[in-house]
């Protein structure tokens, strides 16, 4: 895994096809050669790839069980999309002692950071126009950072639940438990590749609360285990439940929570871009509050979750229908403010010389020209313009395009046809 992606190529099991490059919101995978190439400054680790990579050549990139042991005070944060993956006959309390005997000294819920943002969020919005945008899907504010710049303002200057509870948990093991900072290692587990990339490369922070992040794939199984084997006798410690934070693991958890009539809840990569799209054409004035999450139905569809996730919102629904009450919580502990503004995505120039960019950006805008302009993805680019620019990046080549080269090969039929009807008399005759 890089610093900036968790989302990895495995280049012996790419075979070449362009499914990955057809589903890919930001344009950042193409096929030239028959192999995959991921360019890491247009992925936004939002696993599109990954589910529809029929050779399982893209792959994420996480954690171990095995490196909690780094730590002496090793504590867990729980997603709330990670009960969906649980029947509601199974207690999450079962969950968290289950991870206790796992090896964690902690375990601390995430849906105690998002009940906390989801009040400090509807203070926010009491004072502000709008329109306002989440902040709490990794996978969106990168999107926003690359492909809508200009809708940066829009987003909430609040840190993430993840990075809120795990700030909160590390804080407190040092402050109150007395350990030293290096001894306690906060670890998330994750059901999406973003909140992985998080670790390393976080959003809006200098540096990340989270020292660690576990796939929900890697671990349920043997958390599964533990659950149905407790002794339903023991005496459960004393926990409470964020019940209504749980929620914000499937669709329209967070916007619901919020009590506004002028929010709305929006899910699935392809789906997002096609409301920040209207967003940012001024087509939704009366829309205050964005809920806007990469997978979809929300955060239990993420990649490297285990359950079907209708069958993860359906588990989430029927474990929070009966609670209506927020866990008792002073917003005073937690620290909601960002280290910095949100800022751009860079993507880098043709070439880092001006005037050679400059001529590369002509010879671009010729190549685009001779190009048919169809963006049919055959060639292995995401689209012309795209074919284009990696043709004069030497990439690829104007005959990876199959009508450009249907065209040539015509010519060269029809000349090669011409050819052979020019031939001397003596060369005829001896053909006879």
């Amino acid at each position: 895994m890089t610093d900036l992606h968790s989302v990895l190529l495995d280049e012996d099991k790419c075979e070449g096809c362009t499914n990955c490059v057809k589903n890919c919101p930001t344009d950042a995978i193409r096929v030239h050669q028959g192999q995959a190439i991921i360019k890491d400054e247009k992925c936004i680790d939002c696993g599109e790839c990954v589910r529809s990579c029929q050779h399982h050549a893209k792959q994420i990139s996480t954690d171990g069980l095995d490196k909690i042991g780094d730590y002496k005070h090793p504590i867990v944060l729980v997603a709330p999309s990670f009960y969906g993956q649980f029947t509601t006959d199974i207690d999450p309390v079962k969950i968290v002692i289950a991870f206790k005997q796992l090896g964690f000294e902690e375990v601390w819920d995430v849906a105690l950071g998002a009940e906390a943002l989801t009040r400090k969020t509807a203070q926010y919005l009491k004072d502000n126009e709008g329109p306002i945008i989440s902040s709490s899907c990794p996978t969106v504010v990168r999107l926003i950072k690359l492909l809508y710049p200009e809708l940066l303002d829009y987003l909430a200057p609040f840190k993430s639940p993840v990075q809120l509870v795990a700030q909160r948990a590390k804080e407190r093991a040092i402050k109150e438990k007395g350990f030293a900072e290096e001894e306690v290692g906060v670890f998330f587990i994750t059901p999406c590749p973003a909140k992985m990339t998080t670790v390393n490369n976080p959003l809006g922070l200098e540096k990340s609360y989270v020292d660690g992040a576990i796939a929900v794939d890697k671990i349920y199984r043997k958390l599964l285990k533990k659950v149905k084997n407790m002794d339903v006798s023991m005496d459960y410690e004393e926990y409470e439940t964020p019940y209504l934070g749980i929620s914000w693991g499937k669709r329209g958890g967070e916007a619901d929570l919020l009590s506004s009539e002028n929010t709305i809840s929006v899910t699935g990569i392809h789906n997002v871009t096609s409301i920040l799209d209207e967003l940012d054409r001024g087509d939704l004035p009366s829309i205050k509050y964005f809920e806007l999450v990469s997978c979809e139905p929300g955060c239990v569809g993420g990649v490297l979750n285990v359950k079907n996730p209708f069958v993860a919102q359906f588990n989430i629904e029927n474990l929070v229908e009966d609670h209506g009450k927020f866990i008792e919580q002073s917003l005073d502990d937690y620290d909601f403010e960002l280290d910095k503004e949100f800022t751009p995505n860079t993507v880098a120039p043709l070439d880092d010389d001006f005037a050679s960019a400059m001529a590369k950006l002509t010879e671009l805008e010729e190549e685009i020209d001779e190009l048919p302009g169809l963006d049919c993805a055959a060639c292995g680019a995401p689209d012309c313009r795209t074919l284009a620019e990696d043709i004069i990046n030497g990439l690829a080549n104007r005959t990876d395009c199959i009508f450009i080269l249907r065209q040539q090969l015509a010519e060269l039929t029809d000349e090669m046809s011409s050819l052979a009807h020019s031939l001397p008399p003596i060369i005829q005759d001896e053909g006879d």
